[in-house]
């Protein structure tokens, strides 16, 4: 029996086809996460963020405002 048969061969190229479209479909993913989110969102957010860690607002007053400004 030789390992490199003809009868084999549909399996090890389903199988590179199946490795390679679960590849490609995942680094898809990866690099279109966050296109789908609103840039502006994400800088309203950020900056909001940053006022609430050096302490300008508390925690209620960032949500209030997230939610106001991205209405």
């Amino acid at each position: 029996m030789e390992y490199g048969s003809f009868p084999f061969f549909p399996f090890g190229a389903l199988f590179c086809l199946t490795l390679f479209s679960f590849v490609a479909i995942r680094i898809y993913l990866i690099r279109h996460r966050y296109r789908d989110s609103n840039p502006k969102d994400r800088d309203i957010a950020l900056i909001l963020k940053g006022r609430m860690a050096s302490g300008e607002i508390d925690e209620k007053e960032y949500h209030r405002l997230k939610d106001l400004l991205t209405k």
